[in-house]
């Protein structure tokens, strides 16, 4: 047997892309042609001098002391795949991936799983004939490319189940294929699924029984102690089915949910659902769920029990597409659901051999938590019957585990065992036997609470008064007081977390700190009753200030990073303005309102506050900001059609200020708010000559007290004249608003720059693109209205390519939030740029745009008008022509029966069914386009 290499090692991972299909439609011709592919790639790794460790189904792992070695041995054998007569079977495609690590050789004939893991999951998201490398495995390759080697970055993916992302590279090589879907990394499905900070150890039987069932039940809930892993567990099962759902996996997350009442805004701030005019929240909720093929992961259903049970049961008795993943604390009591029980992790029993310890999943998830704290320690057979006496002691209860290997950096396994015994002695009245698992975890968390100093203590007691973690700063302005110092907080934060109490979030531009949900009730527990109330009021007062910093931070040169924090702390900002209209604080809920006006800067998901909750609030009429909170009704009114209703809020706030007696205290420009209203339902209605007109009123407001603003209502107002089809007055418009938003010293914003690119775009189309370019800038941080406007300047241009690759970012947003409107114009600018290269679904997409322009456009018109003495206005000269061009083509390609015939086929499809063929068509044309 040759020996494995150890040390900085490359591991070759190859396995056959639909091999389950081929071994059942060509069972005996695929013996003899995986015995090739075996072959193959057996003699190329032998040829550059590496050692196959694995033959495992069709898969084959390879090992490598030299990285270029590794890389040579990977291309020769995708090109001898590629090369080979297949016969019967086709031409069997590899997936193939190269990562570097520590290589720690366990026993004679395997290694240690973490590096293999990464090379396992890498794979997992290549195609067929691709072959990629990690961003180790570049590093070392990069200087030692030959023959026409190259490597093509493809950004940062997050992987199933790894902690970190992965840099990621694909081989481009001279008789390989170069062009691919996207990969199958998470970031390639919808929905929201956090990435995993640490690994997944264990849990193999669950899993399968979790995956099973959810093949046979509309509703999994995963039922056990807090602190037993039902979280973690639904979150792996949910990475690993994210393949199988259309529409994607999406976390419903009910810990910082108090109120029954409050439940289906969780599940519609998760999935972007509004209500709408005359339709309540749920019902919105359930329509937009009618047709989609999703999973729920709803999480820590427990405490709200009756509401959850209540909306699941609407929701799979009326969306048969949608699927359930629950964890409680007990079941749901629906008819049909599979509740599967989480067990504490196996523990090694008191006379275990070390190989038995080695191998117990409560020990290996203890020496992994323990090397995170502490990268020098390691199970030896000296110390790993105390490891083992712990995850005993513990139950094997993953929070109680982790927890306690935390300690390892202050204390050894053998110290741990013996405070573990001493506690629980007390704890449990001297019948250890008699501990139950919810008060082991108890025990547990009182040990490590109890082991704290008084400002330790103290601090995370008041961590729990934030919903979804928070930032340093917060912490500080919030929890200080007593014991805890100002200056203090950064540190004792610190410690927290290496205590395993807090987790620390480093993903983005700030750490975030956030507590484990049981131990936020903890901490709860330990607040007195004042203290809480004063922590309270506290919170609120610091994030209806924070609130306002955010919206004054959109409109400055940090926009993105502004608007980023916005998303981060939007539930404390929910919370603040809840705990403001429970108190009957009405200053405080009408401060954060001013921070919402009608041009805000948002970007992604945006922040809205249930306004109606203050419009109901007692004093509301006779509060000096009472045209502020008309203002913000009137734009929410919008947002859910109700055009008429819109209108009169905003005319009641213009009249309510007239007739103050003194002057506004607050910073909304009311007057300039009442025309960017009337610019939002015009358009909306689809009469852009107005909605110019409004919009320009309104930017007039603000050109001598604030360029930026006046530029973005320019914008606005620019582009509803490109609409409209009034080109020179568009770009006259445009140039203007451009110019005061860069004057600013603000960064000009999309709306503004792509109006000026579609409006130039007829005649002098190399600074359109080059408009379009800088618009294009931090792209993925656009909201659904900037996205779709890149979509229709990169279609004034005829660049159709780039116009079907913008569709593909603008659809899903677009469909999430169910504009309809908006969706029918991002479906009809992607038949046009499909109508070339792929007719027949061009005509397809064409036919939904038909459908979904008379399912709107009827109770749009009917419901608003123009102002009194206008004749209706040119409603969309620019999205008109394109359509024209589309169906032009289309006609000439297929001819007036086929097309027809087509167009019928995608108006009869329902909204997601329709979405899902077009994002399918665009992947398709994206992987057909020539680099």
């Amino acid at each position: 047997m040759v020996a494995l290499p150890s040390g900085t090692v490359t591991f070759l991972f190859s396995d056959l892309e639909v091999s389950t299909r081929l071994w059942e439609q060509h069972h005996d011709a695929m013996v003899g042609a995986r015995a090739r592919y075996f072959a193959i790639v057996d003699d190329a790794v032998a040829s550059a001098e590496g050692v196959v460790f694995s033959h495992a189904g069709d898969g084959v792992a390879a090992a490598f002391i030299s990285a270029p070695d590794a890389l040579r041995a990977a291309v020769t054998a995708q090109r001898f795949l590629v090369e080979e007569l297949w016969g019967e079977t086709g031409a069997l495609l590899a997936r193939m991936a190269l990562h570097t690590g520590e290589g720690v050789v366990v026993g004679e004939d395997q290694y240690d799983s973490q590096p293999l893991n990464r090379c396992a999951r890498l794979m997992g998201v290549a195609h067929g004939g691709q072959l990629l490398v990690s961003g180790a495995t570049a590093a070392l390759v990069s200087d030692a490319l030959v023959d026409g080697v190259n490597l093509s970055d493809l950004g940062e993916h997050r992987l199933r189940d790894l902690a970190r992302p992965m840099r990621v590279f694909q081989v481009l090589a001279p008789g390989l294929r170069s062009e691919f879907p996207p990969l199958a990394s998470l970031d390639a499905f919808p929905g929201n699924l956090p990435l995993q900070t640490s690994s997944f150890i264990g849990r193999a039987r669950e899993i399968d029984r979790t995956s099973s069932a959810l093949l046979d039940a509309r509703v999994v809930t995963l039922t056990g102690v807090g602190g037993v892993g039902k979280t973690r567990l639904a979150l792996q099962v949910a990475a690993e089915a994210l393949p199988k759902f259309r529409d994607g996996v999406w976390l419903v997350e009910l810990a910082a949910v108090r109120d029954p009442d409050d439940v289906s805004d969780a599940f519609a701030t998760v999935l972007g659902v509004t209500p709408r005019g005359g339709v309540s929240l749920e019902e919105a909720l359930i329509d937009s769920l009618g047709t989609k093929q999703l999973l729920l992961v709803v999480d820590n259903c427990e405490h709200v029990l009756d509401a959850i049970a209540a909306l699941v049961e609407e929701i799979t008795s009326t969306c048969p597409g949608v699927m359930v993943l629950a964890t409680s604390r007990e079941g749901l009591a629906l008819e049909g659901e599979r509740m599967i029980a989480v067990p504490s992790l196996a523990s090694p029993s008191a006379d275990a051999a070390f190989d038995a310890i080695v191998a117990s999943d409560a020990v290996q998830l203890f020496v992994d938590r323990a090397v995170a704290a502490d990268a020098d320690f390691g199970l030896t057979p000296l110390n790993a019957e105390a490891v083992a006496d712990v995850c005993r002691r513990l139950d094997g209860v993953p929070l109680a585990i982790l927890l306690a290997a935390a300690r390892v950096r202050s204390m050894s396994p053998e110290e741990l065992a013996s405070a573990l015994d001493r506690r629980f002695d007390v704890l449990a009245g001297g019948r250890r036997r008699a501990v139950k698992r919810h008060q082991t975890l108890r025990a547990t968390i009182d040990w490590s609470y109890d082991l704290l100093d008084e400002a330790h203590q103290r601090l995370l007691a008041r961590l729990a008064v934030f919903a979804g973690g928070c930032a340093r700063e917060a912490a500080g302005a919030i929890c200080v007081g007593g014991p805890i110092e100002a200056r203090a907080v950064l540190g004792l934060l610190s410690d927290l977390v290496d205590r395993s109490l807090v987790v620390a979030e480093r993903g983005g531009a700030e750490t975030r700190y956030r507590l484990l949900e049981t131990i936020r009730e903890y901490g709860e527990e330990r607040l007195s009753g004042e203290e809480a109330v004063a922590l309270r009021d506290a919170h609120a007062r610091y994030y209806a200030e924070y609130t306002r910093r955010c919206a004054k931070g959109l409109e400055s040169t940090e926009r993105i990073a502004w608007g980023t924090r916005m998303i981060a702390d939007s539930e404390n900002m929910l919370a603040a303005f809840a705990h403001a209209v429970d108190t009957e604080n009405l200053d405080l809920a009408v401060r954060m309102l001013e921070a919402t006006p009608p041009w805000s800067q948002q970007i992604a998901h945006q922040v809205s506050f249930p306004v109606d909750d203050v419009m109901a609030m007692p004093g509301v009429e006779d509060h000096s900001s009472y045209p502020v909170v008309l203002v913000v009704a009137a734009t929410i009114a919008d947002r859910r059609g109700e055009g008429v209703r819109a209108r009169e809020l905003a005319d009641a706030a213009l009249e309510v200020e007239r007739a103050a007696s003194t002057p506004p205290c607050y910073e909304i420009d009311i007057v300039a708010a009442r025309w960017f209203i009337e610019g939002l339902v015009m358009s909306s209605a689809g009469l852009n000559d107005d909605a110019a007109a409004a919009y320009q009123e309104a930017a007039n407001c603000f050109r001598t007290t604030d360029k930026f603003i006046a530029g973005r209502c320019l914008g606005a107002a620019a582009s509803s004249l490109c609409f409209a089809g009034h080109q020179a007055e568009a770009v006259s418009v445009a140039t203007e608003a451009v110019a005061l938003e860069r004057d600013s010293g603000i960064p000009v914003d999309r709306v503004a720059l792509s109006a000026l690119a579609i409006a130039l775009a007829p005649k002098d189309p190399q600074r359109a693109r080059a408009l379009l370019v800088e618009a294009m800038q931090d792209d993925g941080k656009s909201n659904y209205g900037e996205a779709l406007q890149l979509v229709l300047a990169a279609a004034a241009l005829g660049d159709w390519a780039l116009t079907a690759q913008l569709a593909m970012a603008s659809i899903p947003l677009l469909q999430w939030v169910n504009h309809r409107p908006f969706l029918h114009v991002a479906l009809s600018m992607t038949a046009r740029a499909l109508a070339e290269a792929d007719a027949e679904a061009a005509a397809t997409i064409q036919g939904t745009a038909h459908a979904l322009a008379m399912s709107f456009t009827n109770i749009a018109l009917g419901e608003v008008s123009a102002p009194a003495g206008r004749p209706p206005t040119n409603r969309g000269a620019l999205i008109t022509d394109i359509r024209h061009q589309a169906t032009e083509i289309l006609a000439a390609n297929l001819g007036a029966d086929r097309l027809h015939e087509l167009r019928d086929r995608g108006a009869s499809m329902d909204t997601d069914s329709a979405v899902a063929y077009a994002m399918t068509r665009l992947t398709a044309s994206r992987a057909a386009t020539p680099a």
